[in-house]
């Protein structure tokens, strides 16, 4: 039996029943029903178990219906039912307030049923609600196999998967990145004890529960899944039931794993790009292979992403792996039709722009950003960084598109940029100016930065270090304002003070172009330096 009292007193008869003490421990769970005809009784209480009594042995001890209660207490029992009227006219006072005091329901049982009565209907009740639940089971593991056997991808399967059971649930990739979730808590708190152990197990999640799975292949573990119930008690069926939605994500999220080392449409496109790019095929056999493949990303405004990781990096092609998975789920992600390559320099990642809607490239570049926070934020991954081109109409300017992408890779090596994702519209003006001789750019930049970096200035050292990151940053005051932890109101206050020793303002696009260009001139020398 797996009821609450509440629920226990909603069944004929014990509907008949008059709750009259412990009304806060209505949610303790009734696992059985035991008659107390004996002074020892107390001594055999079992965790989840209600007492039923006339109140026989302790009529005239009242010191052993506290002792019975308190115990009852103790060992996780459900609550006190005493049947008044034959032994006791009414209950004494000090059982009320112990009661209370233990939040230990304590129950008014109808003289006019017997014990066995309300017992069977407690047992017949709980029976029918099983039976229903084992229905209901049953019904949600025949739509997790028709789902199964529509043997075709979906782009919603964690929302179908979700629905068929009933309850939140949350996708992790190998790494702890957060693939879907559609619970209220943030992810922070779902990756609550990262690294997990490779075992199912229950967890306790606030008011809540949930049920976590490794999604193992024969490859290894490709990811976790969690389900987040409200119920306290779940029948072993359902566990099961759980399960078989883990192994559905397995095979999903394990074959677009496996897709990058196993001969496959995304092997042979992998190579058909690359030969491409090394000029070892014209254009024409190249749009003739991502036809025969259906490749049709390149037939609207698209956008290329190459991601990198340091050579020295261990693990690259399974954090690249963990990365593309990351692109395929990121709920924003997800809007834009995508394909991803593996090529010697890393993950090339190529996006449909979506027609019937505006692109926001803020919104797009801010995208890929949180979808490798959390592969970025490991202490042992490093060098890991998404270098984008500008958008593209035409498949004939795929090699440009991909150029631009190692060219910004390039500039930002030399100019020291660390930004994880980088727009090559960011590097376009060094782009312009790079053939300068080195002395030119430094006559440029020792002029323009003179009163701020000049030998004999005295100028405040939070003053240059703003002006710097108010530039890496676009200048966004919010962004400099978190990133120096400051209020966004000092930023703006020392900005001030930086255009009057500049003697520039920053509302004129020349004098931002000229700190631009500086700053692009400075840090170029001084990397190289």
């Amino acid at each position: 039996m797996h009821l609450t009292v509440e629920e226990a007193l909603t069944i004929y008869p014990l509907s008949r029943a008059k709750l009259v003490a412990g009304e806060k421990g209505l949610t303790r769970i009734l696992r059985s029903v035991n008659v107390m005809d004996a002074p020892d009784a107390g001594d055999w209480i079992k965790s989840g178990e209600m007492l039923f009594t006339t109140a026989f042995v302790m009529k005239d001890h009242l010191d052993m219906a506290l002792s019975t209660l308190r115990m009852l207490d103790e060992r996780g029992g459900a609550g006190l039912g005493i049947k008044v009227g034959r032994y006791w006219n009414e209950i004494p006072q000090e059982l009320y307030d112990e009661a209370n005091r233990l939040e230990m329901p304590i129950l008014e049982l109808p003289f006019e049923f017997t014990f066995s009565d309300q017992m069977d209907a407690l047992f017949n009740a709980e029976y029918t609600k099983t039976t229903k639940k084992l229905q209901t089971v049953l019904e949600k593991q025949k739509q997790l196999m028709q789902f199964a056997l529509r043997n075709k991808e979906s782009s919603d399967i964690f929302h179908m998967i979700s629905g068929i059971l009933g309850q939140p649930i949350a996708v992790f990739g190998q790494g702890g990145n957060v693939l879907f979730h559609n619970t209220s808590w943030s992810e922070d708190i779902l990756l609550h004890q990262w690294p997990w152990t490779k075992t199912p197990q229950w967890e306790g999640f606030g008011d809540t529960r949930c049920f976590r799975i490794p999604l193992m292949d024969p490859h290894g573990c490709t990811g976790f899944f969690k389900v987040y119930v409200n119920s306290p008690l779940m029948l072993k069926e359902e566990e099961a039931l759980f399960h078989q939605a883990a192994e559905i994500l397995t095979y999903h999220l394990g074959l677009d794993i496996q897709k990058g080392k196993n001969p496959s449409r995304l092997h042979t496109l992998s190579q058909v790009f690359h030969d491409f790019f090394q000029r070892e095929l014209s254009f024409h056999d190249f749009m003739k292979n991502c036809k025969s493949h259906q490749l049709t990303v390149l037939s609207s405004t698209y956008q290329c992403v190459l991601t990198t990781i340091s050579t020295d990096q261990l693990g690259a092609a399974r954090l690249l792996n963990e990365v593309r998975q990351s692109f395929i789920y990121h709920p924003q992600l997800q809007h834009y039709e995508s394909e991803h390559f593996y090529l010697t320099e890393g993950l090339l990642s190529i996006f449909a722009l979506p027609e019937e809607r505006i692109f926001h490239k803020k919104e797009f570049l801010a995208s890929l950003t949180s979808s490798l926070s959390h592969l970025s934020s490991r202490s042992a991954t490093t060098g890991l960084h998404c270098w984008v081109s500008r958008a593209k109409a035409q498949p004939e300017v795929i090699f440009d598109a991909y150029n631009e992408c190692l060219e910004t890779h390039r500039a930002a090596d030399r100019l020291h940029m660390t930004q994880t994702v980088l727009h090559h519209e960011s590097i376009e003006l060094f782009s312009l100016f790079q053939h300068l001789s080195e002395e030119a750019m430094y006559s440029y930049y020792t002029y323009v930065l003179e009163p701020i970096y000049g030998t004999s200035k005295h100028v405040d050292p939070e003053l240059a270090l703003t002006l710097e990151v108010y530039f890496e940053y676009d200048g966004s005051i919010n962004e400099t304002s978190r990133y120096l932890f400051v209020h966004r109101n000092t930023v703006s206050y020392r900005l001030e003070k930086i255009a009057d020793l500049l003697q520039m303002d920053f509302k004129k696009m020349s004098d931002l172009l000229r700190l631009k260009l500086a700053f692009l001139f400075r840090n170029y020398l001084k990397n190289k330096t």
